[in-house]
């Protein structure tokens, strides 16, 4: 049912109340002798069904309203999840656009992520990867099983790129996967070469600047297995590093205009002025 719908139902349920009970307290007041209510409750008779049915139109007027919050987020939920869905198709094929960027730039093929920031029981931040969000040129069977890795854990890119919100291009050495604890080298390519990374930072809902009062919402990050051509690498890697920044400012943009969708939504459900 439309808004304009529930709204008259709501009126015409309010109005046919006011109208019963209305008659109700004349018919009652006429019939009123030394303030005896109940002697005239009693003389009443059939006419009590005056105030049975205005308490009763009443009644179906919240009735209607409640159920109107309820139609209203439940359409609120499903036109969200719709939105959601389309901000994800767009990312990802944005992703994928500036993955062969990186990848033409550098001249080695590389893949790209999303890793996701989560809080854990004890309050611990991890980087969790994003599995819809991942363009993968570049077979690396270890990482088919990673799941999550705390922030601050020692010699990981993405954790130093989200703890410094910059992004970060680093060659790993040889050994790399010898840094690493037994759980996270399982994780890890060890023919890995090198990873760039960015930040996604938080903006504020109301200045759309950085926000330094909430952490990132995760770190988009690319990497591959082969070390790229050493001629002219420096500036290829600052260029890619421009891009990463570009399209992880894109996605703050985006990930900023859904929640404060979703934050518009909950002022309304807690607001008692919104349904007429």
């Amino acid at each position: 049912m439309r808004s304009s719908g529930w709204n008259l139902v709501r009126l015409s349920c309010t109005l046919l109340s006011v109208v019963l009970l209305g008659l109700w307290i004349n018919i009652l007041t006429n019939r009123l002798t030394n303030g005896d209510y109940l002697a005239a409750l009693n003389t009443l008779g059939w006419n009590n069904l005056l105030l049975v049915g205005g308490s009763v139109t009443l009644i179906t007027s919240e009735l209607v309203v409640r159920r109107r919050r309820v139609m209203e987020r439940h359409d609120y939920e499903r036109h969200l999840e719709v939105l959601r869905q389309r901000q994800q198709r767009l990312l990802v094929s944005t992703l994928r656009v500036v993955c062969t960027l990186i990848s033409k730039t550098l001249r080695v093929p590389c893949n790209g992520r999303y890793f996701v920031a989560v809080s854990g029981d004890d309050g611990t931040v991890y980087l969790a990867q994003d599995r819809e969000m991942a363009i993968l040129n570049v077979r690396m069977p270890r990482e088919f099983g990673f799941t999550r890795v705390a922030v601050d854990t020692p010699h990981i890119v993405i954790g130093r790129a989200f703890r410094e919100r910059s992004p970060i291009y680093e060659d790993l050495p040889v050994d790399h996967h010898s840094l690493y604890d037994t759980r996270l080298a399982q994780m890890i390519e060890p023919k890995q070469r090198w990873v760039l990374a960015c930040p996604v930072l938080a903006l504020d809902r109301e200045t759309n600047r950085h926000d330094e009062a909430n952490l990132p919402h995760g770190v988009i990050c690319f990497y591959g297995v082969e070390d790229p051509p050493r001629g002219g690498k420096e500036t290829r890697v600052e260029t890619c590093l421009e891009y990463a920044e570009q399209f992880a400012d894109q996605m703050s943009q985006l990930l900023s205009i859904l929640d404060l969708t979703k934050w518009m939504a909950t002022t309304h459900d807690h607001d008692p002025e919104t349904v007429p």
